[in-house]
């Protein structure tokens, strides 16, 4: 009986002790188990979370890019590269009584008054530029203003360049700005100029000072 109860009493140290060492050992495992769980999955997390925000900001600097780009608006030019000179004005009533005399076209012994801004370079002929991106719309050959082009853009702003001698450029064509659209000439109206470039600029049916207009952008001078 003795000899019973040593055995079962020395099972039952085995088995409490069996029962300890297995849920220590299950206890450990686990543990482990989660910290590789852990180093497995947070780093790679982090990692894609930060090349998203980094992917985000090298997006939002190209749209930055990009506005600033699309910020930037054409302003209106002269039409000519040479350092040309004035030889008539446009007729501006704001203007003084000295600059509007010089804004006069005398013409079949009468004055008429200039509607736009005649440049001259020592008699010399001279490439034309555009003054601002457009559409040629008009090429005729004009009887009192010669060989002469006009150029429209989008907003309705048109830049008629008149007494050319020669043109680059055909209906339909868009051109840029400071593109050359031909050469500087001579015309029956403004015949006592010699070789010159007639310039004007209407906006909405009516003819404007393009001295007022250079190095003005579009929404400027249509507002």
């Amino acid at each position: 009986m003795n000899s019973l109860i040593k055995r079962i009493g020395t099972w039952f140290k085995k088995s409490a002790f069996g029962v300890i060492l297995t849920s220590v050992s299950l206890v450990f495992v686990i543990c482990v188990g989660l910290v590789i769980s852990n180093s497995n999955t947070s780093p790679v997390s982090k990692t894609s979370n930060t090349s998203v925000e980094v992917a985000e900001s090298d997006k939002n600097l190209e749209d930055s890019s990009s506005n600033s780009q699309m910020q930037v608006e054409e302003k209106i030019r002269m039409p000519f590269m040479v350092n040309a000179k004035i030889s008539r004005y446009f007729f501006d009533s704001s203007d003084s009584i000295d600059i509007k005399s010089q804004a006069l076209i005398n013409y079949d012994n009468k004055f008429v008054p200039s509607i736009g801004v005649d440049y001259t370079f020592n008699n010399e002929s001279f490439a034309v530029v555009n003054a601002f991106s457009g559409t040629v719309v008009e090429k005729i050959n004009d009887s009192l203003y010669g060989l002469s082009i006009v150029v429209e853009n989008k907003e309705g702003l048109r830049a008629h360049y008149c007494g050319l001698s020669n043109v680059n450029v055909m209906v339909n064509d868009k051109i840029n700005n400071g593109q050359t659209i031909g050469k500087s000439g001579t015309s029956i109206i403004n015949a006592n100029l010699g070789n010159h470039l007639h310039f004007a600029v209407e906006l909405k049916d009516k003819f404007v000072n393009p001295l007022k207009l250079y190095n003005k952008t579009i929404k400027e001078v249509i507002k």
